[in-house]
């Protein structure tokens, strides 16, 4: 009986160590993910900065660089949310899902603006206006998942410390 006991014991620190574990990974990356994204939106915004001013080639390196912030943010918040699936933590579940798709969403407006640049070059002024009303809409979606993950930290502080 004693020695069930104690292997009860035993497996249920293991389990909630390797929970610990998983929670202080993602500790760990998610200041590299919000710092991947913070640069990532200051070069979007210098490159469309630049496009307003048409010094598109500046604009189109900005954009590279802003792509590559969000791939890299991307990528540890991939990595995060095989932590918080191996934990079972559904609002960190869920709240990755929301990083993932405002990444997703900065990428795609990304994208559209550096489509943009390319027709501005080539003066497509119409067809550019159109890539550029669509990096703004990706823009917004990206605002819109920023504003429910801070409302999901809202609800949960105690799992956000804050």
């Amino acid at each position: 009986m004693k020695r069930g006991l104690l292997l009860a014991i035993i497996l249920i620190i293991v389990f909630c160590s390797g929970c610990v574990s998983n929670i202080g990974e993602i500790n760990k990356l998610s200041g590299d993910i919000n710092q991947h994204i913070k640069k990532g939106d200051e070069y979007y915004n210098g490159a469309a900065e630049d496009v307003n001013n048409y010094r598109l080639d500046s604009a189109r390196e900005k954009c590279e660089s802003a792509s590559s912030e969000y791939n890299a943010a991307r990528l540890l918040t991939s990595e995060a949310m095989a932590y918080a699936e191996d934990s079972g933590d559904e609002v960190l579940i869920e709240y990755l899902k929301l990083v993932l798709a405002e990444i997703d969403a900065k990428l795609n407006a990304t994208s559209e603006l550096k489509n943009a640049i390319q027709l501005l070059s080539m003066d497509e002024v119409t067809s550019a206006n159109n890539s550029l009303d669509l990096a703004n809409k990706f823009m917004y979606e990206a605002k819109d998942y920023e504003r429910q993950r801070d409302e999901l930290v809202n609800k949960n502080p105690q799992k956000f410390n804050i």
